[in-house]
């Protein structure tokens, strides 16, 4: 999404999580346009490319859904290599991971750890779960996205993910994955959840952060469209 219309100069480069640009970006861009006078270029991805191309210079703002922590490890598995700069962090709303799973299926609630073994592959049965004797499906979201960092950090408590669980293409995929696919179990963030087509899982709410990250303090004018985005999510109070 790049929009310059009325705009002078180079536009200020944002780039990173899906999420991010879903549940924050797109709702206020045109408002932040107006209020600061600057153009904004926005790259979707995810939070792993997204940081990686702010410490590569090919970009001004990273854009994240997870800790500073999570979206690191997200980079690193998107290819990033080497000593990082001084990223900061800048949360300006916050967003929530859920698990779904097929409507048909007859397990409507899991604890954390219960979601933990399945995720890691120590239950790999619905039966162990009350539910029906099938081998479980875990899809998760790419490689380099904090969604699938940020389960593996607060969920998982930094265990690796069990060798069956599939990494997709993009968040989107995940809820398409599991509504097609009976004994499937997948996180995303609650904005891409089709409630007619996936059930949403009962469990202890996991919190996350929108936000942008920076090197260093950020410019003045990335600092004044982290302070408008802020304002626009906040509804101006």
């Amino acid at each position: 999404m790049t929009d310059t219309s009325g705009k002078s100069g180079a536009p200020l480069r944002l780039h990173g999580a899906a999420s991010t640009v879903d549940g924050l970006v797109r709702l206020h861009a045109e408002a932040v346009q107006r209020r600061t006078g600057l153009a904004l270029a926005v790259d979707r991805s995810n939070a792993g490319k997204g940081l990686a191309d702010l410490v590569q210079g090919r970009c001004d703002l990273a854009l994240a859904s997870a800790s500073l922590e999570a979206t690191v490890s997200a980079a690193r598995a998107a290819g990033l290599a080497g000593e990082l700069p001084d990223l900061r962090l800048h949360v300006v709303a916050t967003s929530e991971v859920v698990f779904v799973v097929h409507p048909s299926n007859p397990v409507k609630a899991l604890t954390w750890e219960q979601l933990r073994d399945v995720h890691t592959g120590k239950v790999a049965r619905w039966s162990d779960l009350g539910g029906r004797d099938q081998p479980i499906a875990v899809f998760t979201d790419a490689a380099a996205s904090a969604t699938r960092a940020l389960v593996r950090q607060v969920v998982l408590g930094g265990a690796e993910y069990g060798p069956g669980a599939v990494a997709l293409a993009a968040v989107k995929d995940v809820n398409e994955r599991v509504a097609a696919t009976l004994a499937a179990i997948g996180a995303l963030g609650l904005e891409f959840v089709d409630p007619a087509r996936v059930a949403v899982v009962q469990t202890r709410k996991v919190e996350r952060p929108l936000a942008f990250v920076s090197i260093g303090p950020p410019a003045p004018e990335a600092q004044r469209v982290i302070d408008a985005f802020r304002d626009a999510a906040s509804g101006g109070r």
